[in-house]
């Protein structure tokens, strides 16, 4: 069953046609997908079949440890946002990036494709001044 209309499909393929170069996602399931697993994958394989600039890789959470162990993916389902060059962003998301959560999951795919926005000076110095490594998680809850 798709998630997406044609008139979504659409949509987004015009909002994906803005990227500059590929983006490599890597989804991790696992052989007996739970519902939220499921749903997750057919959502990144109609994403990959909107653009051809998104190159999709799956990988078993159980059988493929040492890509699971590599992009430190510890739960599933999760889709990890690589460059061009395959260089891992850090980006991660877990679980059906549905509801809102789309419009980021679109923008990291355009930012991770070359197309970034530059930030405003007031915030770009704010990170900039930032000198620790900072790990953000966003969580949601679906009811």
């Amino acid at each position: 069953m798709a998630l997406f209309d044609d008139t979504l499909k659409q949509q987004i393929t015009g909002i994906l046609g803005k990227m500059k170069g590929p983006v490599r996602l890597s989804y991790f399931t696992q052989e007996f997908e739970c519902a939220a697993c499921k749903d997750t994958h057919t959502f990144v394989d109609e994403f990959a079949g909107m653009s051809d600039a998104i190159k999709l890789s799956v990988y078993d959470f159980q059988k493929d440890r040492e890509a699971a162990d590599r992009l430190h993916i510890d739960k599933i389902p999760a889709i990890a946002m690589a460059d061009r060059d395959g260089t891992d962003t850090g980006i991660r998301f877990f679980g059906l990036p549905g509801g809102y959560e789309i419009n980021s999951f679109i923008g990291s795919l355009i930012e991770v494709s070359g197309l970034r926005e530059p930030l405003k000076e007031p915030v770009a110095s704010r990170i900039a001044a930032v000198q620790k490594d900072v790990h953000i998680q966003v969580f949601i809850m679906v009811t």
